[in-house]
C-alpha cells in the first residue's frame, strides 16, 4: 500500500539535493525514440512475463521495508514501557540495600507485566499484518494491450499506468499524454495548491516545477493522463529521501489523555516517595528502612498494569471490529471513534442504497427526449477513469435498452475531465466529418455555459424566464428525491492543441438525465440510534440542495436553514461556527469547504468522525478526529481514513462508537480503580508514618500486596460496560481522572484510619512487639478493601446488585481474595515477611468493616454522580 508522508523540512527539498534535481531534469528530456531501449516502452505495454521477470529484479514497488519482525523483537519491546523500567529501578536499588526478596518481587511484577504485554503485542502485530494484507492500493496499468487492475507493489519499470482523479501516483512516470492533469503534490511541498502537469518539456526551477514527470505518492485532483513508469520503490525520488521521511501522525485524544497522565503519575510518585522519605528517614532516624519502604511505596503507585490493559482493550475491539468487517488502520482510533459527537457523511451509498437507476431523460418541458439519452450515453461511454455512480446508471439503462449500439457510428476525439470546480465534464464526439461536444454536469454549472436552450424541435437564446423555466423542473425532480444530471451541447471543436475548459460556453442546453437512489430501510432507525448515543449525523455533500433535503426529511434529520456551499464563502469563521450548529445538512459543498467545516467542528470543541469516499473527501478525512472509507473508495480516500469498512453501512459506525466506547471504559475503570486505591494506600501510609512508632507495612508486605492486586486487575479488559456509559460521548479528562482519584483514595483512607484505630485500641496492636499482628492485619483489610474498589469502581450502578462483572474479573477477584486470607497463613514460616496467624475474631471484625465500607461507598457514589454528573 503507498505511505502518504510528511516530509521534514519541506520548504528545504527544492534545493536539497542539486544533482538529483538534474538528474530528474536529464530524465525528463530523454527522446521517445529512447524509451524502448531504456524502459523496455511499448505501446500495448509489457507482457505478463516481462513484468514478473523485471519484478524479481527490482523487487516491488515500495518505499518502507517490510515491517515484519520476530517475536524476540517484542518480548524486548515489551520491557521498554517507562513504568517496567522504573520498576527494574527500584529493584536494582532495593538490592543494593539488601533486600534480595523485596528486589526479586519487584522484578516478578515487572516481568509478569511485561510477559503479558508481551503476548497481547505480538498478537496484535500479527493479527495487523492479516488485516493490512486486505488493505491495498492498486493502479490501472496496461499489459498486453489491456487495462488492467494490478497491486502498486507490483508495478516495474516500462509498465504503462492509466491516470484520473483520485488516483495517488504509483510511481515516478513520465507523461505520454495528459489532459487538464493537476496534481497535489504537498506530500512534498507542504503546499495544497495543486500543480498542472503535462507531457511536454517545460522549463523548470525546483524538482516539482518539472512538467513531464509525476512523481511517487502525490495524487491526481482533476484531470487525466497516461504515464510510462520510470522508477520504481527505494529508486524513486520518494524512495531516495528515506532519511527525511517523517511518518509520525498527530497526537490523537487518546495520545494526550495517555500522556498527560502519565505525566501526573510520576510527578505524584516523586513527591509522596520524597514526603516519606524525609518522615521515616529524617525524622524516625532509619534512613535504610526509609530508603526501602519509600522505594515500596513508588512500586505500589506505579501502575504497572496500564500498559497491558490498554493494549489488550485496543487489540479486543480491533478483532471485534474485524469480525463485523470493519478493518482497523491504527488501533488508537478505536477509542477516538468512541469519543466522537459529530458525524459527517456524504448521503450517495451511506444514507442511500448506492445503486442509482436511470428513471428521466426530459427537455425543460418535462418531455422524453430520446437525443437527450444519447447525449447522456456518449458522454458517459467515452468519458476516460472511474466510472461513477451516475456513469454506470447510464450505461447500465443503455444496455438494457439497445442504446448502446450508437457509439459504434461515433469517435471519440477529445475530452475535458470531470473536476470538482467545474463540477462538469465535456467529450469531443466525431460522426462523419461533424464534430460534436457533450456536457454532463451539475445543472448551475452547466447552465453558465449555455446560451441557448432546445424548446422541443427548435433552439432559442436563453433568457430569464427559461432559466426559471429549467431551475423549476429541476427542483420539481429534485423533491421527488431524484439527482438530477443537465446536459448541453454544440457542434464545434477548435483542435486538440487548443481545446481546454474555456471552450465550454455558447453551449445548447439541451434537458436532463434524473436517476433516483432511493434511502436504506433502516438507515432512520440507526441515525435515531446514533442520537440517542449522543453523535449528531450532518450531511456534507456536493449534491444539489433539493435531493439532499428530501433524503434528510426522509431520514429524520433537521433540513430547516440548510447551508449551500455558495453561502460558506460569503461567512466569516465565527458566523459559520453558529449557522453549522443548527442544520444537518450542507449541500453543494466542493471539498475545501468540506475540509472548513470539519475544522469549524473540531475548534469547537466537538471530536468529529468524518465518513467519505472521493477524492474530494481527502482533505476532510486527514482533518478529521477520526477518518472512516470504504474498502471501494479512491486510493487517496482509504490512505487518507483511519477506519475502512468493507460495507457501506452506517450501522457498522454505530457498532464501532458501542466498542469505542466500551475500550475507553474498560481502560478508565482500570485507571481510575488502581489509582484510588494506591492514592488511599500511600495517603493511609504517609499519616501512619507520623503517629505509629513501626511501620504499617513493611517493604516486602507492600510488594506482595501490590503483586496480588495487580494479579486481580488482568479481567478487567473483558469485563462488561454499563449501558448507562455507552449513551454519551467521553473524552480524555485528566482533571477528572485526578479529582476521582482524591475523593476515592481519601473514602478508602478513611476506613484504613478507622482500622488503625481498631488494630491499635481494640485489638492492643500497639507496641513494637505486637507490629506483625498489626502489619498483617493491615495486609488482609487493605487487600480485601481495594478489591472491593474493582467491584464499585467498574459500574455507576449497586455492584453485585445492578451490575456484576464479567466471568473473567468476578474468578480472578475471588482468587485473589483466597489468596490474601491464605498468603499470610502459609508465609508465616518464612521470617522475611513477618506474618503471623490473626485471631478469628479479626475476620468477623473484617466482615463487618467490608459492610461499612461498601454502604459508605455507596453513599459517596450518589454524592460524586450528583455533582459531577457522571462516575466514570
Amino acid at each position: 500500500m503507498i505511505q502518504i508522508f510528511n516530509i521534514k523540512k519541506r520548504k528545504d527539498l527544492s534545493s536539497h539535493d542539486t544533482s538529483l534535481f538534474e538528474e530528474y531534469v536529464k530524465l525528463s528530456k530523454v527522446p521517445r525514440e529512447d524509451w524502448v531501449q531504456n524502459y523496455g516502452f511499448k505501446e500495448k505495454g509489457l507482457s505478463q512475463i516481462q513484468a514478473q521477470e523485471r519484478l524479481e529484479k527490482d523487487g516491488p514497488n515500495v518505499v518502507v521495508k517490510d515491517d515484519k519482525k520476530s517475536w524476540f523483537y517484542f518480548f524486548l519491546i515489551s520491557f521498554k514501557d517507562q513504568f517496567i523500567i522504573i520498576l527494574f529501578l527500584l529493584a536494582l536499588i532495593n538490592f543494593s540495600l539488601g533486600d534480595r526478596l523485596g528486589s526479586l518481587i519487584i522484578v516478578g511484577i515487572a516481568i509478569i507485566s511485561s510477559l503479558l504485554r508481551f503476548t497481547q503485542d505480538y498478537s496484535t502485530y500479527k493479527f495487523n499484518r492479516k488485516l493490512k494484507a486486505s488493505i491495498y492500493s492498486s493502479a490501472n496499468i496496461v499489459r498486453d494491450g489491456k487495462e488492467q487492475n494490478i497491486r502498486t507493489e507490483k508495478i516495474v519499470i516500462g509498465d504503462i499506468v492509466k491516470l484520473n482523479a483520485g488516483s495517488i501516483i504509483p510511481a515516478d512516470l513520465l507523461l505520454i499524454e495528459s489532459k487538464d492533469l493537476f496534481l497535489n503534490q504537498s506530500v512534498f511541498t507542504g503546499e495544497s495548491i495543486p500543480t498542472e502537469k503535462k507531457s511536454n518539456i517545460e522549463e523548470a526551477k525546483t524538482m516539482f516545477e518539472i512538467s513531464n514527470i509525476c512523481f511517487m505518492g502525490s495524487s491526481v485532483v482533476s484531470g487525466s493522463a497516461t504515464g510510462l513508469v520510470v522508477r520504481t520503490g527505494f529508486h524513486t525520488y520518494l524512495g531516495t529521501m528515506g532519511k527525511e521521511i517523517d511518518n509520525k501522525k498527530e497526537l490523537t485524544n487518546f495520545d494526550k489523555g495517555m500522556r498527560n497522565i502519565t505525566k501526573m503519575l510520576i510527578k505524584y510518585m516523586i513527591g509522596v516517595c520524597l514526603f516519606v522519605l524525609v518522615v521515616n528517614g529524617l525524622i524516625k532516624g532509619n534512613m535504610k528502612e526509609a530508603v526501602l519502604f519509600a522505594l515500596s511505596v513508588a512500586v505500589g503507585i506505579t501502575p504497572s498494569m496500564l500498559p497491558m490493559i490498554v493494549n489488550v482493550n485496543l487489540t479486543k475491539g480491533s478483532k471485534t471490529l474485524a469480525h463485523k468487517k470493519t478493518l482497523v488502520k491504527r488501533i488508537e482510533s478505536i477509542q477516538n471513534l468512541g469519543a466522537i459527537d459529530i458525524l459527517c457523511t456524504d448521503k450517495t451509498g451511506t444514507l442511500t442504497e448506492d445503486h442509482i437507476t436511470l428513471q428521466k431523460y426530459i427537455d425543460i418541458n418535462g418531455d422524453e427526449d430520446l437525443s437527450i439519452l444519447n447525449y447522456a450515453y456518449l458522454n458517459s461511454y467515452f468519458g476516460t477513469g472511474m466510472k461513477n455512480l451516475v456513469d454506470r446508471a447510464i450505461l447500465q439503462y443503455g444496455k438494457e435498452n439497445n442504446i448502446d449500439t450508437i457509439v459504434t457510428s461515433y469517435q471519440k476525439v477529445d475530452e475535458i475531465p470531470f473536476d470538482y470546480d467545474r463540477k462538469k465534464m465535456s467529450i469531443i464526439v466525431q460522426q462523419n466529418n461533424a464534430y460534436k461536444m457533450i456536457t454532463k454536469g451539475a445543472l448551475e454549472e452547466v447552465i453558465k455555459s449555455c446560451t441557448q436552450v432546445k424548446v422541443g424541435n427548435q433552439t432559442v437564446p436563453i433568457q430569464s424566464t427559461l432559466i426559471e423555466t429549467v431551475t423549476a423542473k429541476a427542483k420539481e425532480l429534485a423533491e421527488t428525491g431524484m439527482q438530477v444530471i443537465a446536459l448541453a451541447a454544440k457542434e464545434e471543436y477548435p483542435g486538440k492543441d487548443t481545446f481546454n475548459k474555456t471552450h465550454e460556453q455558447n453551449m445548447t442546453f439541451v434537458g436532463f438525465v434524473g436517476f433516483l437512489d432511493p434511502p436504506k430501510k433502516d438507515v432512520q432507525k440507526t441515525l435515531a440510534a446514533l442520537k440517542n448515543m449522543g453523535v449528531k449525523t450532518k450531511i456534507l455533500t456536493g449534491d444539489n440542495p433539493y435531493a439532499a433535503k428530501n433524503i434528510g426529511t426522509i431520514v429524520g434529520l433537521q433540513t430547516n436553514d440548510m447551508i449551500l456551499g455558495s453561502e460558506i464563502d460569503a461567512l466569516s469563521d465565527e458566523e459559520l461556527s453558529i449557522k453549522i450548529e443548527k442544520t444537518d445538512i450542507l449541500a453543494r459543498l466542493n471539498p475545501l469547504q468540506k475540509e472548513r467545516v470539519v475544522n469549524l467542528y473540531r475548534k469547537k470543541g466537538h471530536v468529529v468522525g468524518y465518513m467519505g469516499d472521493g477524492v474530494n473527501d481527502a482533505p476532510s478525512l486527514h482533518q478529521a478526529d477520526i477518518g472512516i472509507s470504504v474498502d471501494s473508495a479512491t486510493d487517496i480516500a482509504k490512505e487518507a481514513s483511519d477506519i475502512i469498512l468493507l460495507e457501506k453501512d452506517l450501522h457498522v459506525i454505530y457498532e464501532g462508537v458501542i466498542e469505542g466506547r466500551k475500550v475507553y471504559g474498560n481502560i478508565i475503570k482500570y485507571m481510575k480503580m488502581a489509582l484510588s486505591a494506591d492514592f488511599g494506600d500511600v495517603f493511609s501510609i504517609m499519616i501512619a508514618s507520623i503517629f505509629l512508632p513501626f511501620l504499617p507495612l513493611l517493604p516486602i508486605q507492600m510488594l506482595l500486596q501490590d503483586f496480588i492486586y495487580d494479579f486481580s486487575q488482568i479481567g478487567i479488559p473483558y469485563d462488561t460496560v454499563d449501558k448507562e456509559f455507552l449513551e454519551k460521548p467521553k473524552k480524555w479528562n485528566t482533571r477528572d481522572i485526578s479529582s476521582f482519584m482524591k475523593v476515592m483514595g481519601i473514602t478508602s483512607s478513611i476506613i484504613d484510619i478507622v482500622s488503625f484505630i481498631i488494630f491499635w485500641f481494640v485489638f492492643k496492636y500497639n507496641t513494637p512487639s505486637e507490629a506483625a499482628y498489626f502489619q498483617t492485619a493491615w495486609f488482609v483489610m487493605c487487600l480485601i478493601t481495594e478489591l472491593m474498589i474493582i467491584h464499585n469502581v467498574r459500574t455507576a450502578k449497586k455492584p453485585f446488585i445492578e451490575s456484576c462483572a464479567s466471568k473473567p474479573l468476578l474468578y480472578l477477584t475471588g482468587l485473589s481474595l483466597v489468596l490474601t486470607v491464605i498468603t499470610p497463613i502459609l508465609l508465616t514460616k518464612i521470617s522475611s515477611f513477618h506474618f503471623v496467624i490473626l485471631p478469628i475474631p479479626y475476620y468477623g471484625f473484617v466482615f463487618l468493616f467490608v459492610i461499612i465500607y461498601y454502604m459508605m461507598v455507596s453513599g459517596i457514589k450518589y454524592i460524586y454522580k450528583k455533582r459531577k454528573k457522571e462516575w466514570l
